[in-house]
């Protein structure tokens, strides 16, 4: 039973045979050789053998193209990108920046200024006065939503509010990033006071979604979050974006796109449900068995383990709770439930049970682990569509009828 629960989240191995290729391309061998030889499937000798093997990312790309080989039940849409770059093995890099360096040595706002426009540099983010106070007029009745809900709602004040909405320059889109950043983490309800002298986005959230105290080494944890969530290549709120931006729909637009495919518990909410198993282990992490064998019991998939590309380990989670234990804010519970894991040879642990400890960590308001991602993601959004304005209308993807033929 667990073998089908986790099957949608084995990762896809990143070679293929030359019969899978072959299979897959709906070609002849000697065809496929022939597109190696003409560079648009790299090929590499099998390690200790005499026969090649073949990228799937390529394979996968020329499928798409030729729309051969496709698959009822198991769309893929491939897309050509410079930003983010997912190996099944365990990296993610943006734009060629190894994130387990960048989350060493740069900020949230560092980051997304590589992705929008490849250059290393730290602009402040700052939230444009008449919107945030719009925002916030409109916010002032709705206490019982979560923040990314408050978002969704506020969204369309702010993009009225730009009368040059419309602009999708890239330099124009990044300082609409900024400052779109900025006012929706602003217009969110302070539950504690700012850091003095500290106008990054990670200490300006940080009041806003616990009333914890911060210090240097908690706005460092979650700062860290934000540069390890910017981007994941085409997860489906991305691919959301995508096929909003291809449409030139603004920025705002572009980022609802994003925030409603956010919504679903598969996606932005993983986290939360991490952090529930958290919370059945016990504070002491006493009752972590009893909390993953509920799960077992219910032939359920464990909330915060597995992944979709990554074959052993998400390479998100060894520095998140790195920060984590250089606060010496690691939840006891964390440590349990991985033992418990790993115990049973069940899979790795994911970013959304790392998120879901800081979540647990530092108490966390209720949807608050999502706000995290979300507001880390709007940066890898809109570099997807700052990569997407430069086309139009390219998704045009066709069904595979299976219904009833007309009479």
């Amino acid at each position: 039973m667990l073998d089908a629960v986790y099957a949608p989240l084995v990762a896809r191995p990143q070679w293929m045979t030359s019969e899978e290729a072959s299979r897959r391309l709906g070609v002849k061998p000697e065809t496929l050789y022939a597109y190696v030889s003409r560079g648009l499937i790299r090929s590499e000798r099998v390690p200790g053998q005499r026969r090649s093997r073949f990228l799937a990312a390529d394979v996968e790309r020329h499928a798409a193209r030729s729309r051969a080989g496709g698959r009822a039940g198991g769309l893929e849409v491939v897309v050509e990108t410079q930003l983010t770059l997912l190996e099944p093995e365990g990296r993610l890099s943006y734009r060629g920046w190894d994130v387990t360096e960048a989350v060493g040595s740069a900020t949230f706002e560092t980051v997304a200024a590589w992705l929008w426009s490849g250059e290393r540099e730290r602009v402040d983010f700052e939230a444009a006065g008449p919107a945030l106070a719009a925002a916030r007029r409109v916010l002032a009745g709705t206490s019982g939503l979560a923040p990314v809900d408050r978002w969704r709602t506020v969204l369309p004040v702010l993009r009225a509010s730009d009368p040059l909405r419309g602009d999708r320059r890239p330099a124009a889109v990044q300082a609409t990033g900024r400052a779109l950043v900025a006012t929706l983490v602003e217009c969110l309800p302070l539950l504690g006071h700012e850091p003095a002298h500290d106008r990054s986005i990670a200490a300006r959230l940080w009041p806003r979604i616990t009333a914890a105290p911060p210090s240097r080494r908690r706005i460092a944890v979650l700062d860290a979050a934000l540069v390890l969530l910017a981007d994941h290549e085409m997860a489906a709120s991305t691919l959301a974006v995508r096929v909003a931006a291809s449409t030139w729909a603004d920025p705002y637009l572009v980022v609802q796109a994003g925030l409603s495919a956010l919504g679903g518990p598969l996606h932005g909410g993983a986290s939360e449900a991490a952090r529930a198993l958290l919370r059945e282990a016990g504070p002491d992490g006493s009752t972590a068995a009893e909390a993953v064998g509920r799960r077992l019991e219910r032939g359920e998939r464990i909330a915060g383990f597995g992944h979709r590309v990554y074959e052993h380990r998400d390479p998100r989670v060894a520095p998140l709770l790195a920060r984590l234990d250089e606060a010496g804010d690691t939840p006891p519970a964390t440590r349990a439930v991985l033992d418990v894991v790993a115990s049973r040879g069940l899979p790795f642990p994911n970013v959304d049970l790392a998120l879901a400890s800081v979540g647990e960590a530092y108490d966390l308001i209720d949807g608050a682990t999502e706000s995290v991602f979300a507001t880390a993601r709007i940066a890898g959004w809109l570099a997807h569509a700052i990569e997407e304005y430069e086309h139009a209308l390219r998704f045009r993807t066709r069904a595979a009828y299976v219904g009833p033929r007309p009479d």
